[in-house]
């Protein structure tokens, strides 16, 4: 593969033929490349796929509907390789309007392998494969044509180790038996990236009531639309601090929300109005209908069993030689701390099932229900700490 010349997909008949290549391939590479600055959703520039023999450069700027292309990519049948798959997730959906039924993420099952998380591209390939890549193409304007062969050379690289990475890693995960875990985090990460109903709670939300919520939920969802309509990011519609101190004080009228220091007229276009009519539709949200607070006001203890477990956690992280980024984060913790205290009206923290679970659940719970004991065995090991069955005297 390091020496496959990637072909340029830059008509209808190009693409029909690739069309009629990939639909006999179960499994395809793919990486893009895009211009995100500036707007609301980042701009398609480039679509780079690879198989087990050849590479696919796809000019979105010549050929912009790709959709027969996105549909074949997303199909029941097909997995999709990647690295850091978040917006490949997301064009995906927008080409297709479904998400890719499975996704492989290499920057996961690196990081369940114990190879680091999260890895870039470049040290992906040299960790895994001994292959060095040229980033020298990272900030270049992809929307410029005709592009450089130098360009193309780095857009080709992106995808050219993506099959002998996927090879090397699963048959990794085959020899330690972590390919049920690899699968369930990759379908997780899918879900996590489609699931964006909760964008709305924003830094600071955890600190308003639920009336509050509910306006800076509704005043939210109108910057987002603001945005969208302008192909503008939604910050430079209207800052999130901003929307904080909206939904903090829920202005009636126009002359109340100009009362907001700091609030300029001009990011606002003339729709002032519009606002202040999201926050009357928050106030007339029925009760029940709020949205729910997470603040907490956890007891003393929440915090202290939260520090230990976190201790125990970078021991088992290094025992089992899987990232702690990806095996549990703090909030994890605390959900597990407060449902171990109020099991009757907390519910089960995700973090206790599937591949974590068979982790965390025995020696965690084990030690919070004094079951078991933590002792430093050999100071020398990453994983010095060792979990022990508790012994009355």
């Amino acid at each position: 593969m390091s020496q496959v010349q990637a072909l340029y997909i830059d008509s209808a008949q190009k693409l029909e033929d690739l069309l009629r290549k990939l639909s006999s391939q179960t499994v395809i590479g793919l990486d893009t490349e895009f211009i995100s600055e500036g707007r609301y959703e980042p701009e398609l520039c480039l679509v780079q796929l690879s198989t087990p023999e050849e590479i696919f450069i796809v000019d979105p700027v010549v050929l912009p509907d790709l959709r027969p292309m996105w549909e074949l990519l997303t199909s029941p049948e097909r997995e999709i390789v990647t690295v850091a798959a978040r917006q490949e997730i997301k064009f995906c959906f927008k080409g297709a309007g479904v998400a890719p039924a499975h996704v492989l993420d290499l920057q996961v099952v690196a990081g369940l392998l114990g190879y680091g998380y999260p890895l870039s591209h470049t040290n992906l390939c040299l960790r895994i494969l001994n292959a060095r890549v040229n980033g020298g193409e990272s900030f270049t304007d992809w929307r410029k044509r005709p592009l450089r062969p130098v360009q193309l050379e780095y857009a080709a690289d992106d995808v050219r180790y993506l099959m002998p990475m996927r090879a090397k890693l699963l048959a990794r995960a085959e020899k330690l038996e972590r390919s049920s875990w690899i699968r369930g985090e990759c379908d997780r990460l899918v879900k996590t990236v489609m699931r964006e109903d909760e964008r709305w709670r924003i830094s600071g939300s955890t600190r308003l009531s639920r009336r509050q919520l509910a306006v800076l939920r509704e005043v939210w969802r109108w910057r987002d639309k603001q945005a969208q309509s302008l192909n503008a990011p939604a910050a430079r519609v209207l800052g999130d601090s901003m929307l904080i101190e909206i939904a903090r004080r829920a202005p009636a009228t126009v002359e109340d929300l100009f009362s907001i220091r700091g609030l300029d007229s001009r990011l606002l276009k003339k729709a002032e109005q519009n606002v202040v009519d999201a926050v009357a539709r928050a106030r007339s949200i029925p009760e029940s209908e709020l949205p729910s607070n997470e603040r907490r006001d956890d007891p003393p203890q929440v915090n202290v069993l939260t520090k230990l477990l976190s201790v125990a956690v970078g021991n088992l992280a290094a025992e089992t030689n899987v990232d702690t980024a990806l095996l549990a984060t703090t909030s994890d913790l605390q959900d597990i701390v407060r449902w171990f205290l109020d099991k009757e009206k907390t519910p089960r923290p995700e973090v206790l099932d599937g591949w974590r679970g068979e982790i965390l659940q025995e020696s965690l719970i084990g030690f919070l229900e004094g079951r078991t004991v933590v002792r430093v065995g050999n100071v020398n090991r990453p994983n010095p700490l060792v979990f022990e069955p508790f012994h009355k005297e």
